[in-house]
This record gives structure tokens, sequence and C-alpha cells, in this order.
């Protein structure tokens, strides 16, 4: 084996963060949820903490802001039991970004979706 060879993510894993950077949180989560539901091991929740702040952002930009605070919340719970980085992403950028993001929405209900250009971008590293 190559240590210098790229990480071979699943593909559906590859795209949900495709997806999330389009801002297309509903098809990130579809597609994340199939990799969810065949996941026995430690990443079950990992994949949960993701899917549940994309549908999070889904809702906020549907002005579901009591749904979105809800998922959010839910979603930050499971993706704190991880570390910093994890399965390429660095994990603690992205608490960040969206703790950011949401602070509004955490300190008042009614506030508006932020602009898309605020919205936090993945990237996966390939390597370890």
């Amino acid at each position: 084996m190559n240590p210098d060879a790229p990480i071979d993510y699943p593909w559906q894993y590859r795209e949900f963060v495709r997806l999330f950077n389009r801002r297309d949180y509903f098809e990130a989560h579809e597609v994340l949820e199939d990799l969810w539901v065949m996941e026995v091991g430690e990443l079950r929740n990992y994949y949960k903490g993701l899917i549940m702040v994309a549908v999070a952002l889904l809702h906020w930009q549907r002005a579901n802001a009591l749904g979105a605070l809800r998922l959010y919340r839910d979603g930050m719970a499971y993706l704190s039991e991880y570390p910093e980085t994890l399965e390429g992403i660095r994990l603690e950028r992205l608490r960040d970004e969206l703790n950011l993001l949401f602070r509004p929405l955490c300190s008042d209900p009614s506030s508006p979706s932020p602009a898309v250009s605020r919205h936090p971008v993945i990237s996966i590293s390939d390597s370890v």
C-alpha cells in the first residue's frame, strides 16, 4: 500500500461534500443517509451529525427556523463527540463556522436565514 496515495473515502461521503458545498442540502443529506444506514461502526453518529446540520441549513433556507434550530443543536451534539479532524474534514473548523452562522438564530428564532455566501464550505483532505 502506497502511504502517499489518496485516501479512498466512500463515494457517498465525497458526494455529500460536493452537494453540501453547492448548497444542495436536501440531496446532500439523501446521499449521506445511504452511507449512514449501512454504517455500523464508530462513524455512524458522525454521519448522522453531518446529515442533521445539512438538514438544519435546508430548514433555515425554507424559513423553518424552529426546525433548523432543533436539527442544528442535535447535529452539533453528535459532531461534538469527534476529534478536530475526521475522515479528511477539519471538523473543528466546520463546527466553529456553524456555531457562528447559527448564533443569531440561537438568540432570536425569527432571525432570517443568512446569505448563502456565509454558509460553510467543506473540503476533504486526501492525506492523514
